[in-house]
């Protein structure tokens, strides 16, 4: 129950039984004047007949006696006047027969008024005549006193309704910075570090809110500097430090990442940009001009419009590249003249200094090793200088490449997902600060051959995704892993899956996997879903509604190849994973590079206060476990644990 319920119904039960004491006192005031006006009614009409009747008594005139009772009888609310001898005779006597009180029996009941009876003497001179008794009839009483009550009830409810409406907006405004403190607390449970915007007037609470937002703030200001000091590394690393674009380093490290995820790449471009004269232009006009023209360069570049983010880099001191996935050969085709065009448009006067170069290479979905799309690129370029045009050629597929072409693998995906023939692989994660505890199992899948044996997704997931197949591949071996988890409930602890963003755009495979977690909760609990970095920032919507939606139903989600891409602190912050694995990249030369080091210890800095886990991936020797332990990353993943085994 809230504070404010709790507040609003004390106060107002607080409230009620004042108004109840009121009611009753007032009421208790009411009877006990109406039973002393019976009593004062009562009296003094007996001393009023006590001073009339003498002369009808002294003549014996019980007409006139009877004349004279009956006339006050008749217009009093009496219920009996009688008019006795000095002997104890009854002379005279009116009298109403016993009515019951025109008001409900309870409320008689509660207040009950007693009948009050007084007498007086009927004297002349000094001689006694007898006596008057007088009984006041107490209905009339009963029903003012009845009216009274109703009165003051409906009075003080009305009061009573208003001041619970008062008391509501009373308390809805001083417990107004409780509520913001709430939803900023709640917040920062939830990593997001908001601060308390209006200050409340009670010293104690906003001493409370100065303490809740300097805390929000220092924690906000450290992950913000950090950020910045990564920002700063990963520019001095991997960063041109003129032209602001990716350097050599940084280009590959990428680049091959990407070429490794089959699933997410299914086609690209490479293009490369030369400047054949410039060490005249720089001898001519000057190393300022000369680094201008370069910064011009890489401005028109960057300005391009594509269907996604471009990759540019400066690999060499007058040589740039260009790439972009998953488009279309005439898109590549188009993507180059616009290439052209700007870099035309932002520089070129028709000098001969100011010539250039552009060449690419255009993929498909077979495997591709960087150095040779590399290699074809530069040749493209060189064959574009001849020609003083652009080229752009495909990539040259050896003839081991082709023996099995893009029917074949569409008929063997189709074939083993209809047979059945998929095979589930675990690798544990295991924690560097809990000796060696099992942290959670991530679980691969492959396909297998009739015969038996295991292909890798690298050969066959292009393909795949070539033909719109990896949606069905993922549901098929999620199928599996969920059928194979109901059987062996003796396999604890959490499971990590890897999914495509092409997986969940489809939504087909959504509802199936959604209604599967509203189905079989437990299990959700215990699924992570990774998604590699690539994937999030081609499509970091379809990513967040998927996150929303899992995250609803008790599943979490991960980010794989960590630290790739230059927005990757802010998606970290706004989609808060469980964890995030860094890229093998950073692990590989982890022994001697200092760079990395750094890098991987200002990760560690940043995740730790968004209570997001730090894993290396791709960890093979003793010596990359101690570093990483002493750089604060939370679990690690690869050869030195084990090879992955089959699960199923």
């Amino acid at each position: 129950m809230t504070l404010f319920r709790q507040l609003f119904i004390a106060v107002s039960i607080l409230f009620l039984m004042l108004m109840v004491v009121i009611e009753a006192t007032y009421i208790h005031s009411s009877r006990a004047y109406l039973q002393e006006q019976l009593t004062s009614h009562s009296q003094d009409v007996a001393t009023s007949l006590g001073l009339v009747l003498p002369s009808a008594l002294d003549e014996h005139d019980e007409i006139k006696t009877q004349t004279i009772v009956g006339a006050v009888f008749d217009r009093g609310f009496y219920q009996s006047i009688r008019v006795v001898s000095i002997k104890g005779d009854t002379l005279v006597l009116r009298e109403l027969s016993p009515l019951p009180p025109e008001v409900p029996r309870w409320f008689a009941q509660w207040v009950n008024l007693e009948v009050p009876s007084a007498e007086s003497l009927i004297t002349k001179g000094w001689r006694q005549m007898g006596r008057v008794i007088v009984s006041s009839h107490p209905n009339f009483a009963y029903k003012q006193l009845w009216a009274t009550t109703q009165s003051a009830t409906i009075w003080l409810l009305c009061l009573y309704l208003l001041s619970l409406v008062l008391l509501h907006f009373f308390l809805r405004t001083i417990l107004s910075p409780l509520r913001a403190i709430e939803a900023v607390a709640e917040s920062i449970s939830e990593r997001d570090f908001k601060t308390v915007t209006n200050t409340p007037r009670a010293r104690e609470l906003r001493s409370v809110v100065r303490a809740i937002n300097s805390l929000s703030n220092k924690i906000r200001d450290f992950i913000s500097k950090e950020v910045e000091i990564a920002k700063h590394f990963r520019q001095e690393a991997y960063q041109d430090p003129l032209t602001k674009l990716n350097n050599r380093r940084g280009f590959e490290q990428q680049i091959h990442t990407i070429l490794e995820s089959p699933v997410d790449v299914e086609s690209g471009v490479l293009f490369m940009i030369h400047l054949p004269n410039f060490e005249e232009f720089n001898v001519e006009q000057g190393y300022v001009k000369g680094d201008q023209l370069l910064v011009d360069l890489a401005q028109a570049l960057v300005s391009v419009p594509a269907r996604q983010e471009l990759m540019t880099a400066r690999i060499g001191g007058v040589t740039f590249i260009v790439a972009s996935f998953n488009l279309s050969k005439s898109q590549a085709e188009s993507l180059g003249s616009d290439l052209v065009e700007h870099i035309k448009t932002a520089y070129l006067t028709g000098g001969e200094h100011h010539r250039f170069s552009c060449g690419g290479v255009y993929f498909g979905s077979e495997r591709m090793e960087l150095a040779k799309l590399m290699a074809e690129a530069d040749s493209a370029m060189l064959q574009a200088s001849e020609a003083q045009e652009l080229i752009l050629t495909e990539h040259r597929v050896e003839q081991a490449d082709v023996v099995k072409g893009s029917q074949y693998w569409k008929q063997f995906i189709l074939s083993a997902l209809s047979q059945g023939r998929t095979a589930l692989f675990v690798q544990p994660v295991q924690s560097l600060l809990n000796n060696g505890q099992v942290l959670q199992n991530e679980v691969t899948g492959r396909l297998c051959a009739e015969s038996g044996e295991i292909i890798p997704a690298a050969q066959f997931m292009m393909m795949a995704s070539r033909h719109q197949l990896v949606a069905a591949i993922d549901r098929k071996l999620m199928e599996k892993l969920f059928h194979l988890l109901l059987a062996r409930p003796s396999f604890e602890g959490q499971i990590a899956i890897n999914l495509s963003i092409r997986s969940i755009s489809d939504p087909n495979l959504v509802d199936w996997l959604l209604g599967e977690l509203k189905a079989q909760p437990e299990l959700a609990k215990r699924l992570v879903f990774e998604f590699a970095e690539f994937s999030i920032v081609q499509d970091l919507r379809a990513a967040s509604d998927f996150v929303i939606k899992v995250r609803k139903l008790g599943a979490n989600f991960a980010v794989d190849n960590f630290g790739l891409h230059h927005s990757a602190f802010e998606y970290l912050q706004s989609l808060r994973p469980a964890y995030i694995k860094l890229n093998t990249s950073y692990v590989n030369a982890l022994d001697s590079s200092p760079e990395n080091q750094f890098f991987i210890s200002s990760v560690v800095k940043i995740a730790r206060p968004l209570e997001v886990m730090t894993i290396a991936h791709g960890v093979e020797t003793a010596g990359q476990l101690d570093l990483l332990k002493q750089l604060g990353v939370d679990g690690y993943q690869g050869y030195a644990i084990g090879l992955p085994t089959r699960l199923d």
